[in-house]
């Protein structure tokens, strides 16, 4: 491909990747929430204030202790490639290794909680997590994530009972995050350069096999609202 030919395929996708988000967020709108839903995102957000002090002191006892006592939680790690589920998978993540230090520090903050009830005592709540951790002989690191979790009130108050991080799309993140951190260097703006192409290499070589003859089936469909 010419340079200049891929620097246009570039700069498309790119472009498709900011009209993407775009198009789903509008930051004038105000979001309808109920007097009842506020009252109820301030308990969870007091539930979190308590769960980020366990954790941020690696008190794994106490963490594991604010989760309901079923045996069977579920727990979505963005680093873990599948779902936990069950207390033994929970027990594992907690300390992998057992006798032996990973981290040595991680620093959790817990902000933005939205919730609703979908059931009486059982609340599904979003928030956002930003981080910053350092696992031992590595570098420190930081970023934010996206969070759902499912809530279950009993007689000691709100506990866990499901956990999942929803990070952006690879594109957007990685695209938020040059943003925040503008390449400076010949040396970083080559580097950044290569991240999107790599991106986007990967998320092109990921279509499924058959999604051209998808798409013709439907060429004329136009969407309903």
């Amino acid at each position: 491909m010419r340079p200049f030919r891929a620097i246009g395929a570039l700069l498309l996708f790119a472009v498709a990747l900011a009209a993407q988000a775009d198009y789903h967020f509008d930051a004038s709108k105000k979001s309808d929430i109920s007097d009842e839903d506020q009252q109820l995102a301030a308990e969870i957000a007091v539930f979190l204030k308590e769960y980020e002090a366990a954790y941020n002191n690696q008190d794994y006892r106490k963490v594991k202790s604010m989760w309901v006592a079923d045996g069977n939680p579920i727990y979505m790690a963005e680093e873990v490639p599948f779902p936990l589920y069950g207390k033994s998978r929970i027990d594992n993540y907690f300390n992998p290794v057992p006798g032996r230090k990973i981290l040595e520090g991680i620093d959790n903050r817990y902000s933005e909680v939205r919730a609703k009830y979908v059931a009486p005592n059982v609340a599904v709540a979003t928030y956002r997590l930003d981080y910053d951790l350092k696992l031992v002989r590595m570098p420190a690191v930081g970023g934010w994530d996206r969070v759902m979790a499912v809530f279950v009130k009993g007689d000691d108050g709100w506990r866990l009972s499901a956990y999942t991080e929803a990070p952006m799309a690879p594109g957007t993140m990685i695209r938020k995050k040059m943003k925040d951190q503008p390449a400076e260097t010949e040396e970083q703006k080559e580097a950044y350069k290569i991240t999107r192409d790599t991106i986007r290499s990967l998320n092109e070589g990921a279509v499924s096999e058959g999604f051209d003859e998808f798409l013709e089936a439907r060429k004329d469909q136009e969407p309903t609202h």
